[in-house]
């Protein structure tokens, strides 16, 4: 008996499914009516439209991206015969020499140089300036 109570009393606290699915039924119900399928016979129109304007706007842009493709096509190749008749019987090193590479490894060469005599400069006058106070400190304990 106490547990057909409890039971009872459990289904009215936590199962409430009943009362969701009623909900539901009751929403549903209500916006057929109420709506009468308006919101459907205005998506229909909407994707007709959205169809006729693809169908008529499509075409323009299409075909003058591909006059636009082959102009650049042609561009590209023109180019690209270009570069391999300017590079015909040239190696990599007349090319990296025509670059000036050795140049820029001389002047990158040359700015490790004095980067790092700048450094020894500023640490021998660092350890001259730390010598000095540390003999001023010892002349101010004395």
């Amino acid at each position: 008996m106490i547990s057909l109570d409890v039971g009872h009393v459990y289904s009215r606290l936590f199962d409430h499914r009943a009362a969701l699915q009623g909900q539901q039924r009751f929403f549903v119900k209500e916006f057929e009516t109420k709506r009468g399928f308006r919101e459907c016979k205005r998506l229909e129109h909407i994707q007709g439209i959205s169809k006729s304007c693809s169908s008529t706007l499509s075409q323009e842009p299409v075909a003058s991206l591909q006059a636009q493709l082959e102009l650049y096509k042609v561009k590209v190749d023109d180019l690209t015969k270009g570069l391999n008749s300017a590079m015909a019987g040239r190696n990599i090193d007349d090319i990296e020499k025509s670059c000036g590479k050795d140049k820029l490894n001389e002047e990158w060469q040359q700015f490790n140089d004095d980067l790092s005599e700048k450094r020894r400069q500023f640490d021998a006058d660092l350890d001259e300036q730390m010598a000095t106070a540390r003999k001023q400190l010892e002349q101010l304990r004395s």
